[in-house]
């Protein structure tokens, strides 16, 4: 057995339609999936779902080079509420794309709600904004980084295992 890779990452969102049609005017996502799942079948996903009678849209969009977005649209609907870093879960989603401060020009321009102005760290540049729910996403463009870390990052991770990381990975 063995993990080959983080396969999607999921969002929900108060309007299907809408968020299709952002990601993809936003960022070239494509819808590549689509399901309905009603009442009577969510019935059994209570303890995934945690609503009762509810109605679920979902669907998977699919990046231009392949990272997957699922996206899920619930009746009743819920209002948003920011993550708070500093409480355990999920708090965005990053894409990796090319020329930050040309995408902060680009969808500053079209209205796009940024949480930050473009910021270097490490030779990456990076930005966060906000899709019309609220959801965070970071751009980041890991430049030079980009090759090294996926050619060799497995070697790297198993070498800072036994090295710099490794009281992460001792049994307790």
């Amino acid at each position: 057995m063995k993990v080959h890779s983080i396969c999607h990452a999921g969002l929900t969102v108060s309007d299907f339609e809408a968020a299709v049609r952002w990601y993809h005017e936003t960022f070239g996502f494509l819808l590549i999936s689509e399901d309905v799942l009603e009442p009577e079948a969510t019935k059994k996903l209570f303890p995934l779902y945690k609503v009762e009678g509810a109605r679920v849209r979902l669907g998977f969009l699919r990046a231009p080079r392949g990272s997957v977005l699922e996206i899920f649209e619930f009746s009743p609907k819920k209002p948003y509420r920011d993550a708070e870093w500093n409480m355990p879960g999920f708090t965005h989603v990053a894409l990796n794309v090319s020329g930050v401060k040309k995408w902060y020009e680009r969808l500053g321009a079209e209205g796009v709600r940024f949480v930050t102005p473009p910021n270097t760290t490490g030779g990456v540049d990076w930005v966060f904004l906000k899709d019309p729910d609220g959801n965070l996403v970071e751009l980041i463009d890991l430049k030079a980084n980009r090759p090294a870390i996926r050619l060799v990052g497995a070697l790297l991770g198993s070498v800072l295992k036994g090295g710099k990381f490794s009281s992460y990975y001792k049994k307790r």
